[in-house]
């Protein structure tokens, strides 16, 4: 079969192509320069309510084709509680065709016999392959999830070496020493090492299987762009990241572009029907504000007295409580909410009651110092140390905006704007031609 057939989606999330544009002029990033001197890039647009320009909302719409009031998926995680909503995957797969999928967000695992699927980090569903696929899965999560506490278990960092051994060509091998000689002088360099290593998964279990319908979703970009925008040598505004926290002289956004810029590459040899969508885009933001993670979510839950059965954490400054009956998650609820700073009242943390479960979301904008008090009048409860029990994740730089953009390289949109949820028709389309 001509790979010309086989779909490639290639997800970059929320990346600012205004910004890659940018680079160019500079002459850096040749492959996108290729790429958009070659392809027609177009506007997306999604929901308009701004609680609804959230990507794990927005790219359920691209797998499923529905808008959020039509698949009600609100939180990162929750497409595995909605099992009647059929995705690209399993819509391929009754079409006959072969599947893969690295890390697609908000996705739940539910093909078959897929050649490969490594979900999400934060999204509770089975991976899809050789044992070595499967425990790079488990890696990828623990890693990412403890990232704010720097901690990597044995097994991860045994898992994330045998991925190296097996899944890079010898070839880029060069490119992770001199990223690992840049993990203590340089921020962000674990996240562009994340990336590159699943982008090099992909390529090689897709060159292994060949599927017909496959995707790689990438999430470093977005990250940058959230936390280190202020850092960028194209970005256009007054406002500075603190040098303790980013030196002026790097530029996180344009490391890791370089890198999908060399996988942009690869794939484009592939000589396949590659599409390309950002699901959002984002816009700089305006004002300081911090971003804090529980260390030990169990731990802290305990210090309150919250009669909790378990906890997930979720992606950045969330996490989901669960709970054995409706009595203890009204308690829980309770507690939750009555948790404020003791010295301005200012609440710490956003509720999403779903009954037996509550969605967190750690929300103090401000800086923790030592001594920063909390205080719980429903559960008569002190926290004199704050600060002990949080771990600094970032600077905001970027907010969501609405729009994203969208490269087919079949050409096969003559609109110059179309709604997101027409990505997956696209797509679906695109396989009744594959076989």
């Amino acid at each position: 079969m001509n790979n010309r057939n086989k779909i490639v989606l290639l997800g970059l999330n929320e990346i600012n192509f205004e910004y890659i544009k940018a680079y160019t002029e500079k002459g850096l990033l040749p492959n996108f320069k290729i790429l958009l001197s070659k392809y027609k890039l177009v506007t997306t647009t999604s929901e308009n309510e701004y609680e609804l320009l959230e990507p794990w909302i927005q790219w359920v719409t691209v797998h499923t084709g529905k808008t959020y009031e039509e698949h009600k998926i609100f939180r990162l995680g929750d497409i595995v509680l909605q099992p009647q909503l059929e995705q690209l995957w399993e819509i391929a797969e009754k079409n006959g065709l072969s599947v893969g999928a690295i890390s697609p967000f908000n996705a739940a695992n539910k093909v078959n016999d897929a050649k490969f699927f490594v979900p999400d980090p934060w999204t509770q569903t089975p991976s899809s392959g050789t044992s070595l696929l499967k425990s790079l899965s488990k890696a990828v999560s623990q890693s990412v999830n403890d990232n704010a506490q720097n901690k990597l278990q044995l097994s991860s960092a045994l898992a994330i070496l045998r991925a190296l051994a097996v899944y890079v060509p010898i070839k880029e091998k060069i490119t992770y020493v001199k990223l690992l000689m840049d993990l203590k002088s340089h921020v962000g360099t674990k996240a562009v090492i994340l990336d590159k290593l699943l982008g090099d998964t992909f390529l090689h279990n897709w060159n292994k299987y060949k599927p017909d319908f496959s995707s790689l979703f990438l999430n470093t970009g977005a990250h940058f762009q959230h936390h280190y925008m202020f850092n960028s040598d194209v970005y256009p505004g007054p406002q500075k990241n603190p040098e303790w926290y980013c030196p002026e002289s790097q530029d996180p956004l344009l490391k890791i572009l370089s890198i999908y810029d060399k996988l942009l590459g690869d794939l484009l040899a592939l000589n396949v029907r590659l599409m390309i969508a950002t699901g959002l885009h984002q816009k700089p933001y305006n004002k300081l504000t911090y971003y804090w993670r529980l260390k030990d979510h169990g731990e802290f839950l305990k210090l309150f007295k919250i009669p909790f059965k378990t906890v997930v954490p979720r992606m950045s400054r969330d996490f989901l409580i669960e709970f054995d009956n409706l009595q203890d998650a009204a308690l829980g609820k309770k507690i939750m909410e009555s948790i404020v700073a003791a010295e301005k009242n200012e609440p710490i943390f956003n509720i999403d009651d779903r009954g037996l479960s509550l969605f967190i979301e750690l929300i103090y904008p401000n800086d923790i110092q030592q001594n920063f008090k909390l205080i719980s009048n429903e559960s008569s409860f002190i926290l004199g140390d704050f600060k002990k029990y949080v771990a600094f994740v970032a600077i905001k730089n970027g907010e969501h905006d609405g729009e994203g953009y969208f490269v087919d390289t079949d050409n096969q949109t003559n609109e110059g704007t179309i709604p997101l949820k027409d990505v997956f028709s696209i797509i679906k389309n695109a396989f009744v031609g594959v076989k």
